[in-house]
């Protein structure tokens, strides 16, 4: 047989056996090479732990500094990944949409989005895009009290039936609504949560077709949610309780209520668009408003991703603390960067003789690049740990609205983010020093010219530069801090037109079914007077009033308006805020009487209607006249009995509204909000104030009990939690830039010890040693602070959104900061220029 007749894998297979030798020689061939690699590793791994054991001060410095940086990144990265990276968890999420109302009036977007129950209708009948279309209202569920305890208010929502096909999501057991149950509304359902379930039924299988006592009613059980379901996700207080929405006989025409209440999400149909829902939208929006002019004056229907819908309002500042973090994060490098490149200088000796004794330039390149990454591994371990120890705190400061802030944790994908940048970290501030280290064309560090050398005039110009970047960076971050910090004292500062401190709310909701309404109105009135007057009488209550219906109380949000006109006349606006007030509001939130009077217990049901403005609405509606006396239509019509100052109801950022009051006695409430001015702690008078309550409303759950200054807080959340984390950022790229600079200049005083003791033996004073030290430093820090003011000069404007009248180049912010900076600097390296002064020439020179 011929040689070319065998196939060609054999004499390949031949070939390779002849050239390479047998299978088992090249099998441990291999085996030894990747032996001699995992060898050298492990080596290099050994020496380098010995080495950072044998300088503790560095080793210290640097795990502290990458701990601060990477725990600190870390912790806000698992804000960003869960309220906004992450993915909605439901199916096809990406077809999940929000559609809203959005008032563009004055070119503004106003508001959150929120539809009249009579527009959803109508949206719901024409459009033909979302393959559904689902609305979500308020719902409230009380149970009944067991013996000797209050009731348990569960936390509940009103959904149509489509609620849960849109979101894709079946019920564990059980099923959701039909929509029978939505048209007449009388059908007394529920489907619960796999929390309920769990908590109050035991996981029982036998819970459908069981009964949830509510006070007004029982509802019957339908279906039980899995596990994981949550809408919105990753709330703070998850519902527990869903309730079929049937939308009001009453908020089904179009009238002169505008109520606006519902949330709708939907989803896209198959090979649908955002763009073409949104063109659609329109479309059906022109139709209306050409039915119906005034429902849609300045209004505009809106269609956007859901998972945006959700995060809008926070996606901008939480980007904008992740870019904060990450210079903290740079800062750190740097300072590290210089702490090594200062080390590799005095270790030059010991590499020149390993270089001598045959380490390649790669092996001891290769030996630096482990310690770098052993570094940044083990303050990338601490810093988790400080990350998972701090997360708790962190979500108990951050917003009450923030979305899924329940979400926030230190799982698999954050940890794989934390390993990342402990790499990246480790190499990054290595490269310098390492890069640095391979230019050199030779050792000196074995001739006397080596060991008597400082460090080279690369070295040098290396670490000057890293001082101005890193001081520099420490600037900007400061700065921000700083502006941030002065938008919240002005924030604060904000004359609210009332005293809000000391101030207790307790909100009076009694449960009243439809059929039960106008008895309601008939009896609550005198109920709520005999409360009142309870209340009254309860020590430590300095004054106590009553808000009617429950609504309007300052600093909440809440708003009701009401048609509003003077006869004669033609104003505008046709409406106004309107609340119902007790005589002894103003008192209890000291707003001041400007002329006439306040209301007295003569204002009621039979007398003549009267009325109180406030300023702006006076000034508005009577320009340059006197208002009292004068006749104005609001629910009827009503004389101007008193003008008294304005409110910023809607927060310390909010303009003065023009609001109305009437005496709660001309009217009829069935609930309302007691307001009261406190002298003892709200824990000593809240008990006598549920007895008062509780006497006239028996088993009525009390919910709601807030002070006006939680209301405040909660208003000014997120400024609050900004200033505070960027000013811990400010705070740590303070901290990592002075350790830093205390570091290079103990390194500079430890190579230039044999050049000090020199010139103080040839008579250098202490002086001139102290300003030859710190005034290289001097120079450096002033460089850093000049580039470092330009950079946060040109970046401020991006954080201009965020401030409250504070300009983004407010002067004395940057003088303050500079003046800041440059001290602490100074200090920092004045402790190792005083220890230079020290030097004992004798000593300097023996060691030589």
């Amino acid at each position: 047989m011929s040689f070319d007749t065998f196939p060609l894998a054999i004499v390949a297979r031949r070939i390779a056996l002849r050239d390479l030798g047998g299978l088992t020689q090249t099998k441990e061939a291999i085996h030894e090479v990747r032996m001699t690699w995992l060898d050298a590793l492990w080596h290099d791994a050994r020496y380098a732990a010995r080495s950072l054991r044998a300088t503790p001060s560095f080793t210290v410095v640097a795990v502290l500094v990458l701990t601060l940086g990477i725990g600190a990144t870390t912790a806000v990265f698992s804000v960003v990944d869960a309220v906004i990276l992450r993915r909605l968890p439901f199916p096809e999420a990406d077809r999940l949409v929000a559609v809203g109302e959005v008032n563009v009036k004055g070119g503004s977007e106003w508001g959150p989005n929120l539809v009249a129950p009579r527009n959803f209708l109508d949206w719901r009948a024409r459009q033909d895009v979302f393959s559904g279309l689902a609305a979500i209202g308020y719902a409230s569920i009380s149970l009944r009290p067991a013996e000797q305890k209050e009731p348990e208010v569960l936390t509940s929502q009103a959904v149509t039936a489509d609620f849960f096909p849109v979101l894709g999501v079946k019920p564990l057991i059980g099923r959701t609504f039909i929509i029978d149950n939505e048209v007449d509304g009388n059908a007394r359902v529920a489907v619960i949560s796999y929390r309920l379930w769990q908590r109050r039924f035991g996981g029982s299988p036998d819970v459908l077709g069981q009964r949830l006592p509510g006070q007004l009613g029982d509802f019957e059980i339908l279906g039980v949610m899995p596990p994981a379901f949550a809408y919105p996700v990753g709330a703070t207080r998850p519902t527990e309780v869903w309730l079929p929405y049937v939308v009001p006989p009453e908020h089904r025409i179009r009238g002169n209520d505008f109520s606006y209440y519902l949330r709708v999400i939907a989803r896209l149909q198959p090979g649908v668009s955002l763009q073409r829902a949104q063109a659609r939208m329109d479309q059906i929006t022109a139709e209306l408003e050409s039915e119906t002019p005034r429902w849609f004056e300045d209004r505009v229907a809106r269609v956007e991703r859901l998972g945006d819908y959700l995060t809008k309002q926070v996606r901008t500042w939480m980007f904008m603390l992740l870019g904060a973090v990450a210079f903290v994060l740079l800062i750190a490098c740097l300072n590290l960067s210089n702490l090594t490149l200062a080390r590799i200088s005095t270790r030059s000796r010991e590499l020149g003789i390993r270089s001598a004794l045959g380490a390649s330039r790669w092996d001891l390149t290769r030996v630096l690049l482990v310690e770098s990454l052993m570094l940044s591994l083990l303050g990338a371990a601490l810093g988790v740990l400080v990350a998972s120890l701090g997360i708790d705190l962190l979500r108990t400061a951050m917003p009450a609205e923030l979305p899924r802030v329940a979400a926030i944790v230190i799982d698999g994908r954050v940890l794989a983010v934390a390993v990342i940048m402990a790499v990246v970290t480790g190499l990054t501030f290595s490269a310098v020093p390492v890069f640095q280290f391979s230019r050199s064309a030779a050792w000196p560090a074995l001739t006397q010219a080596g060991r008597l050398s400082t460090a080279t005039p690369s070295h040098q110009w290396l670490r000057a530069m890293l001082v101005v970047a890193e001081f520099a960076l420490a600037v900007v971050l400061l700065v921000g801090s700083g502006l941030f910090l002065a938008s919240f004292a002005r924030v604060t500062s904000v004359n609210l037109g009332i005293d809000y401190h000391d101030v207790l709310t307790v909100r009076i909701r009694p449960l009243v079914g439809p059929r039960e309404k106008d008895v309601a109105l008939q009896r609550n009135p005198a109920l709520l007077r005999s409360v009142l007057e309870r209340v009254r009488a309860i020590r430590g209550i300095e004054v106590a009033s009553l808000i009617g219906g429950g609504e309007m109380v300052p600093l909440s949000g809440n708003l009701i308006t009401e048609d509003f006109g003077v006869p004669g006349r033609q104003v505008s606006p046709l409406d106004i805020d309107f609340t119902e007030i007790s005589p002894d509001y103003f008192r209890a939130i000291r707003v001041p009487l400007l002329r006439g009077r306040f209301f007295a217990g003569t204002d009621r049901q039979g007398s003549e209607p009267v009325a109180i403005l406030n300023d702006a609405a006076a000034k508005h509606y009577f320009p340059g006249e006197d208002p009292i006396g004068k006749v104005v239509r609001l629910q009827g019509t009503r004389t101007v009995v008193g003008i008294v100052g304005n409110i910023r109801h809607d927060g310390p950022e909010a303009n003065w509204r023009r609001q109305a009051f009437v005496p709660l006695d001309q009217s009829r409430a069935i609930g309302g909000t007691l307001v009261m001015r406190i002298s003892r702690d709200t824990r000593a008078v809240l008990p006598a104030v549920k007895a008062a309550i509780w006497s006239q409303f028996p088993d009525l759950p009390i919910p709601d009990i807030q002070t006006l200054e939680q209301f405040f807080n909660g208003l000014i959340a997120q400024r609050r939690f900004n200033m505070l984390l960027l000013g811990l950022f400010g705070l740590l790229g303070i901290v990592i830039a002075l350790v830093g600079i205390y570091g290079v200049m103990a390194y500079v005083v430890e190579q230039r010890t044999q050049e000090i003791g020199i010139r103080m033996a040839l008579g250098g004073m202490p002086v001139a040693i102290l300003w030859s030290v710190l005034g290289r430093m001097s120079a450096y820090l002033l460089a850093g602070l000049f580039i470092g003011s330009a950079g946060a000069w040109g970046l401020s404007g991006l954080a201009s959104a965020f401030l409250f009248e504070t300009a983004p180049h407010d002067v004395l912010v940057y003088i303050s900061v500079g003046a800041v900076l440059v001290t602490t600097g100074l200090a920092a390296a004045f402790v190792p220029a005083r220890r230079a002064t020290r030097v004992d020439p004798l000593v300097a020179l023996r060691a030589e």
